[in-house]
Protein backbone atom coordinates (compact mmCIF):
# COMPACT_ATOMS: atom_id res chain seq x y z
CA UNK A 1 0.00 0.00 0.00
CA UNK A 2 1.32 3.43 -0.96
CA UNK A 3 2.06 6.09 1.63
CA UNK A 4 0.88 9.46 0.33
CA UNK A 5 1.38 11.94 3.16
CA UNK A 6 4.07 14.40 2.10
CA UNK A 7 6.06 14.86 5.33
CA UNK A 8 9.59 14.67 3.95
CA UNK A 9 11.29 18.03 4.54
CA UNK A 10 8.63 19.11 7.03
CA UNK A 11 8.51 19.27 10.82
CA UNK A 12 7.69 15.89 12.34
CA UNK A 13 4.28 15.66 13.99
CA UNK A 14 4.76 16.01 17.74
CA UNK A 15 3.33 13.44 20.12
CA UNK A 16 3.56 12.07 23.65
CA UNK A 17 2.76 8.42 24.37
CA UNK A 18 3.25 5.99 27.23
CA UNK A 19 6.17 3.58 27.31
CA UNK A 20 6.17 0.15 28.96
CA UNK A 21 6.59 1.72 32.42
CA UNK A 22 3.75 4.24 31.85
CA UNK A 23 6.22 7.13 31.44
CA UNK A 24 5.24 9.82 28.97
CA UNK A 25 7.71 9.84 26.08
CA UNK A 26 7.50 12.83 23.76
CA UNK A 27 9.15 13.29 20.39
CA UNK A 28 10.50 16.68 21.52
CA UNK A 29 12.46 14.89 24.29
CA UNK A 30 14.92 13.72 21.61
CA UNK A 31 15.70 17.06 19.99
CA UNK A 32 19.39 17.07 19.08
CA UNK A 33 19.32 13.36 18.20
CA UNK A 34 18.38 11.50 15.09
CA UNK A 35 15.09 9.68 15.55
CA UNK A 36 14.14 6.52 13.73
CA UNK A 37 10.37 6.41 14.14
CA UNK A 38 8.64 3.32 12.84
CA UNK A 39 5.09 2.09 13.00
CA UNK A 40 4.04 -1.51 13.51
CA UNK A 41 0.88 -3.50 14.10
CA UNK A 42 -0.03 -6.08 16.71
CA UNK A 43 1.13 -8.97 14.52
CA UNK A 44 4.70 -7.72 15.05
CA UNK A 45 4.50 -9.12 18.58
CA UNK A 46 3.88 -12.59 17.13
CA UNK A 47 6.28 -12.72 14.18
CA UNK A 48 9.76 -14.25 14.46
CA UNK A 49 10.83 -11.76 11.76
CA UNK A 50 9.38 -8.71 13.48
CA UNK A 51 11.02 -5.36 12.85
CA UNK A 52 11.13 -4.99 16.65
CA UNK A 53 13.83 -7.68 16.81
CA UNK A 54 15.94 -6.20 14.02
CA UNK A 55 15.88 -2.65 15.35
CA UNK A 56 16.71 -3.95 18.83
CA UNK A 57 19.62 -6.05 17.55
CA UNK A 58 20.97 -2.96 15.77
CA UNK A 59 20.73 -0.64 18.77
CA UNK A 60 24.51 -0.27 19.12
CA UNK A 61 24.80 0.88 15.50
CA UNK A 62 22.12 3.50 16.10
CA UNK A 63 23.68 4.59 19.40
CA UNK A 64 26.98 5.26 17.63
CA UNK A 65 25.13 7.62 15.30
CA UNK A 66 23.38 9.45 18.16
CA UNK A 67 20.07 8.03 16.93
CA UNK A 68 17.15 6.93 19.07
CA UNK A 69 14.80 4.22 17.78
CA UNK A 70 11.11 4.52 18.60
CA UNK A 71 8.41 2.05 17.57
CA UNK A 72 4.73 2.98 17.81
CA UNK A 73 1.90 0.49 17.57
CA UNK A 74 -1.75 -0.01 18.50
CA UNK A 75 -0.89 -2.42 21.29
CA UNK A 76 -1.45 -2.01 25.02
CA UNK A 77 1.49 -1.02 27.20
CA UNK A 78 1.06 -4.28 29.14
CA UNK A 79 1.38 -6.39 25.97
CA UNK A 80 4.40 -4.39 24.85
CA UNK A 81 6.06 -4.74 28.27
CA UNK A 82 5.51 -8.51 28.27
CA UNK A 83 6.93 -8.80 24.73
CA UNK A 84 9.95 -6.61 25.56
CA UNK A 85 10.75 -8.52 28.74
CA UNK A 86 10.41 -11.93 27.07
CA UNK A 87 12.53 -10.92 24.08
CA UNK A 88 15.10 -8.52 25.60
CA UNK A 89 13.99 -5.66 23.35
CA UNK A 90 16.24 -2.62 23.84
CA UNK A 91 14.45 0.06 21.84
CA UNK A 92 11.67 2.41 22.90
CA UNK A 93 8.27 0.98 22.05
CA UNK A 94 5.20 3.11 22.65
CA UNK A 95 1.54 2.24 22.91
CA UNK A 96 -0.94 4.04 20.66
CA UNK A 97 -3.88 1.83 21.52
CA UNK A 98 -6.42 4.43 20.37
CA UNK A 99 -4.66 5.02 16.99
CA UNK A 100 -4.40 8.81 17.54
CA UNK A 101 -0.75 9.16 16.47
CA UNK A 102 -1.08 6.49 13.80
CA UNK A 103 -3.91 8.55 12.30
CA UNK A 104 -1.98 11.84 12.57
CA UNK A 105 0.89 10.28 10.63
CA UNK A 106 -1.68 8.70 8.27
CA UNK A 107 -0.20 5.21 8.53
CA UNK A 108 -3.62 3.58 8.78
CA UNK A 109 -5.21 1.71 5.91
CA UNK A 110 -8.62 0.06 5.90
CA UNK A 111 -9.05 -3.37 4.34
CA UNK A 112 -12.14 -4.55 2.44
CA UNK A 113 -13.83 -5.53 5.71
CA UNK A 114 -13.20 -2.06 7.15
CA UNK A 115 -10.57 -3.28 9.62
CA UNK A 116 -7.69 -0.91 10.39
CA UNK A 117 -4.25 -1.99 9.22
CA UNK A 118 -1.00 -0.23 10.07
CA UNK A 119 1.26 0.62 7.15
CA UNK A 120 4.85 -0.41 7.96
CA UNK A 121 6.37 3.06 7.55
CA UNK A 122 9.71 4.28 8.93
CA UNK A 123 10.53 7.97 9.34
CA UNK A 124 14.03 9.35 9.78
CA UNK A 125 13.77 12.59 11.74
CA UNK A 126 16.85 14.80 11.94
CA UNK A 127 18.28 16.54 14.99
CA UNK A 128 16.11 19.60 14.33
CA UNK A 129 12.88 17.60 14.21
CA UNK A 130 12.52 17.62 10.42
CA UNK A 131 11.53 14.45 8.55
CA UNK A 132 14.57 13.69 6.39
CA UNK A 133 13.50 10.41 4.81
CA UNK A 134 10.50 8.05 4.70
CA UNK A 135 10.52 4.35 3.88
CA UNK A 136 7.64 1.98 3.29
CA UNK A 137 9.04 -1.31 4.64
CA UNK A 138 6.42 -3.18 2.66
CA UNK A 139 8.20 -2.10 -0.55
CA UNK A 140 11.60 -3.60 0.24
CA UNK A 141 12.47 -6.24 -2.34
CA UNK A 142 16.01 -7.51 -2.52
CA UNK A 143 17.60 -10.32 -4.47
CA UNK A 144 18.07 -13.35 -2.28
CA UNK A 145 21.42 -15.05 -2.45
CA UNK A 146 22.38 -18.16 -0.55
CA UNK A 147 20.47 -21.18 0.59
CA UNK A 148 18.51 -22.07 3.70
CA UNK A 149 16.06 -24.65 4.95
CA UNK A 150 13.32 -22.06 4.98
CA UNK A 151 13.77 -19.67 2.04
CA UNK A 152 10.73 -17.58 2.96
CA UNK A 153 12.14 -16.90 6.41
CA UNK A 154 15.56 -16.08 4.94
CA UNK A 155 13.90 -13.77 2.42
CA UNK A 156 12.04 -11.94 5.22
CA UNK A 157 15.25 -11.62 7.22
CA UNK A 158 17.22 -10.26 4.28
CA UNK A 159 14.54 -7.62 3.59
CA UNK A 160 14.55 -6.40 7.18
CA UNK A 161 18.35 -6.28 7.45
CA UNK A 162 18.49 -4.41 4.14
CA UNK A 163 16.02 -1.88 5.54
CA UNK A 164 18.03 -1.40 8.74
CA UNK A 165 21.22 -0.82 6.75
CA UNK A 166 19.43 1.67 4.49
CA UNK A 167 18.36 3.67 7.55
CA UNK A 168 21.89 3.59 9.03
CA UNK A 169 23.40 4.58 5.66
CA UNK A 170 20.96 7.48 5.35
CA UNK A 171 21.96 8.85 8.77
CA UNK A 172 25.64 8.55 7.85
CA UNK A 173 25.08 10.32 4.51
CA UNK A 174 23.12 13.16 6.12
CA UNK A 175 25.87 13.57 8.73
CA UNK A 176 28.57 13.71 6.02
CA UNK A 177 26.55 16.29 4.11
CA UNK A 178 26.25 18.46 7.25
CA UNK A 179 30.00 18.33 7.80
CA UNK A 180 30.64 19.43 4.22
CA UNK A 181 28.08 22.29 4.34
Amino acid sequence: MEYDKKLEGKKAIEFCLSDIDQNQICLKDYKGKWIVLFFFDKTSLESPNSELFYYSRSINDFDKLNAHVIGVGPVSAQEIKKFCNENDIKITILSDIDYKILEKYEVINYDKKGDRKVLPITFLINKDGIVSKIWNREKFYYRLTGYADNLIELWDQSKMWAHIYKVIDAIEQFEKKQILD
